[in-house]
């Protein structure tokens, strides 16, 4: 058999992809927002097998139900439009199985499929270099600053957010997000007014809306909230709605966040023409894949906008984009009850993620994980 070396010399040929859907408890109390209540995570694992004996992995997850579409989406499109082919030509790969679908959609469940398989080329490109993604893609920073969402839930007492944000400052986070959206914008003032109080001024306080308030709310609320020094207001309107984020950005002095559910480099482009964003929250895991992603963290460069990824279980990939980002100064960090799921997991260690050197991408759930939360 070839090493992997040797491998570099000619693409491997894909012989097989297989999906498995799992679906894994937090380890944690439910968590809500202002949207949705979570206490279980679905990922839908790709493999793709080459006849060099290099497997890719790749993933995908969602925190309500229906990944079993964009598993059916894989077996039944995508896997047949890459079987055979080089495994090394991603691109044309990407663009095979993009037209698979054309007539089916090009976001949501296809665009979900889509990232996981490109994950897993990306793997396997990984695994025969015998690198990490952060040393390919060449680093500019040796560790990724992080934030903390853990401790700013929506249904949290203000006594137990006060309570968390001091454990997660403890150790060592200086930036912390809590959420925002009650059905009293009221009460998500002085809650915000509680924990800035609490937590002083030297550490960076994000508010998140998920999506839940209209213009007028979000200019009058935003407005009110500016005296509590807030580093961002995220995704406060309906994430289709630019004209209205534009007025509002206009509006107020906090700088406007959005990305977690804006699915292509157009719709950045559209956002950052109409100046309706200041902090690009792209994901990899909501875009095509790691080139579309970087293709929008060149695009917020150019106009001097930073790129901090919106992330939940996806912090493998993010952390090492990151590393190799000049204008992504730092990563979310939030499930922390679920790192330990991954094969060769990430840490946070005073504030920053540690950056793998094991080869690939990370994106390998365990097999006793794969076994035990396995949906049939």
């Amino acid at each position: 058999m070839p090493t992997l070396h040797a491998s570099l010399s000619g693409s491997p040929t894909i012989i097989r992809v297989e999906t498995v859907l799992v679906d894994v408890p937090l380890g944690q109390r439910t968590i809500t927002d202002s949207q949705s209540s979570v206490d279980s995570v679905e990922f839908l694992q790709v493999r793709i097998d080459t006849d060099a004996g290099v497997t890719g992995y790749g993933f995908n997850w969602n925190y309500s139900k229906g990944l079993k579409s964009a598993k059916v989406m894989i077996d039944e499109c995508y896997a047949p439009a890459v079987i055979g082919k080089p495994a090394l030509q991603r691109h044309a790969l990407m663009k095979a199985m993009h037209s698979t679908t054309h007539f089916i959609g090009r976001v949501g469940v296809a665009r979900v499929g889509l990232a996981a398989m490109n994950l897993a080329l990306w793997d396997i490109q990984l695994k025969l270099e015998e690198q990490p993604l952060w040393r390919h893609l060449g680093p500019c920073k040796t560790k990724v600053k992080a934030y903390n969402t853990d401790g700013g839930w929506l249904t949290w007492s203000t006594e137990e957010l006060i309570s968390d944000m001091h454990r997660i400052i403890d150790r060592g986070f200086d930036a912390v997000k809590m959420k925002l959206g009650r059905p009293d914008p009221r009460e998500d003032f002085e809650r915000v007014k509680a924990v800035r109080k609490a937590i002083g001024e030297s550490v960076r306080l994000m508010v998140d809306v998920n999506t839940v308030w209209d213009l007028k709310t979000a200019i009058v609320w935003g407005r009110r909230l500016e005296q509590f020094d807030i580093a961002w207001l995220e995704e406060p309107m309906h994430p289709f709605d630019v004209r209205a984020h534009a007025e509002l950005a206009k509006a107020l002095d906090v700088p406007i966040a959005v990305g977690e559910t804006i699915y292509t480099l157009h719709d950045f482009r559209d956002y950052i023409d109409q100046k309706a964003v200041d902090i690009v929250q792209a994901d990899v895991t909501k875009l095509s894949g790691i080139e579309e992603w970087l293709d929008v963290a060149a695009l917020g460069r150019a106009y001097g906008l930073s790129v901090i990824p919106h992330t939940n279980v996806q912090h493998n990939v993010h952390a090492q984009l990151a590393a190799a980002t000049e204008n992504t100064p730092m990563v979310e960090c939030c499930y922390e009850s679920l790192f330990d799921i991954w094969e060769n997991p990430i840490r946070v260690v005073d504030g920053h993620y540690t950056l793998p050197e094991v080869p690939g991408v990370g994106g390998k759930l365990t097999d006793a994980v794969l076994e035990k939360h396995r949906v049939a």
